[in-house]
């Protein structure tokens, strides 16, 4: 067993699957967005199961992260987030990704690539209703439809929008947004096989009207919720548990500082704990002096900086070298959730799991509501 590593519970992901598809009408088809590997998780793993749960397609941010999913023998539509470039192109084109366009990409290129390999390669058409990130804005989409028209190997098979505020509490912003999609969707050639989609993850829960044909939750997946500010909530389940083990315990005299800088002097004789991990495994450094972990069942704070491999932290006397120490997840009756260290860290908890690395990921099918 590696000393330091992150333990994904496919327990936990499927419980969230199968609510995030109750809550959802039969009629609105459920894709799992897995960019990111899967936002720290395992992107292959998510997959099989969203697919062996009724989701019917994946979406990822960029071609390589299709073509890696493909390789892995996934047959279903995936669906790229990302704009591409020419260079993408093949990649995409070739792997069978379903890609979007909108009035800056290189259609030209495209259609050459396309061509060539005969094939007719589908794509979605995002669509900017506020967001100012990608997109042909509502009104120019009547000139890009004729734009598309001279493409005889682009085939249109939907459209989407991305909503900026769908988890804060008032809706306003983001209902606007969706007038300004169903502008848009006006100027399309819909029939009953033309892919509709607006709801993320807060949309999912807070939005019925974004739900259209096609729902991709992303973040609530793995566990979190979008916001604490929602109307509602799903009964989720935290999927991602950060286990390291202890590899030194000494005794801080009062007075001595500890790790770069001094930034943290005892003010009594203490104990401290090392602990093997740190920035460069994804560990936020500014939990410095401000976040804690779990050992024997009980909080013990990070006293002095985040160094690069390892940190230190305050414990109690019956401490000691191999002892597991949890910096995520649950550890007996006490849990430092992944919430918890987005807020302690100042961000949101995409970044903490997306940046977690180098440290090994295990998978385990606990449910811990019955063992814990």
């Amino acid at each position: 067993m590696p000393v330091s590593y992150m333990e994904v519970n496919l327990s936990a992901l499927r419980h969230n699957l199968r609510v995030i598809r109750q809550h959802l009408p039969k009629e609105v088809e459920c894709l799992a967005v897995v960019k990111a590997n899967a936002y720290g998780h395992g992107a292959v793993e998510e997959l099989r199961l969203a697919l062996e749960e009724g989701y019917t397609s994946a979406a990822v941010a960029r071609v390589e992260e299709g073509q890696e999913l493909r390789d892995a023998g996934f047959t279903c539509p995936i669906y790229v987030l990302g704009l591409p470039l020419p260079e993408d192109m093949p990649i995409g084109v070739n792997k069978d990704l379903i890609l979007p366009i909108d009035d800056t990409v290189d259609l030209d290129s495209l259609e050459c690539i396309a061509a060539v390999s005969k094939k007719v390669v589908d794509v979605m058409l995002p669509i900017d209703t506020g967001m100012n990130r990608i997109g042909t804005h509502p009104e120019d989409v009547p000139a890009l439809l004729e734009k598309l028209k001279k493409y005889p190997h682009i085939h249109i098979k939907g459209t989407f929008t991305h909503m900026a505020t769908a988890d804060h509490k008032e809706k306003d912003a983001a209902l606007k947004q969706l007038d300004r999609f169903d502008e848009a969707i006006s100027h399309m050639p819909v029939d009953k096989d033309f892919v509709i989609s607006s709801a993320n993850s807060a949309g999912v829960i807070d939005i019925p009207r974004s739900w259209h044909t096609l729902a991709r939750p992303g973040i609530i997946l793995y566990g979190p919720q979008p916001s604490d500010v929602m109307t509602n909530k799903l009964d989720l389940q935290y999927a991602m548990r950060i286990i390291s083990h202890v590899t030194h315990v000494q005794t801080l005299h009062k007075g001595e500082a500890i790790g770069y800088g001094g930034t943290y002097v005892a003010e009594k004789d203490m104990k401290t704990a090392t602990i093997p991990i740190g920035y460069a495994d994804g560990y936020p450094r500014c939990l410095s002096n401000k976040g804690a972990v779990l050992i024997n069942g009980k909080r013990c704070p990070i006293v002095g900086r985040i160094c690069m491999d390892q940190f230190m932290v305050a414990c109690g006397n019956d401490v000691e070298p191999g002892d597991e120490v949890v910096l995520m997840g649950r550890q007996g009756k006490e849990e430092i959730s992944l919430d918890e260290v987005a807020v302690t860290a100042g961000t949101i908890p995409h970044e903490i799991t997306c940046d977690l690395k180098r440290i090994p990921r295990l998978f385990v099918d606990i449910d811990y509501d019955k063992n814990c």
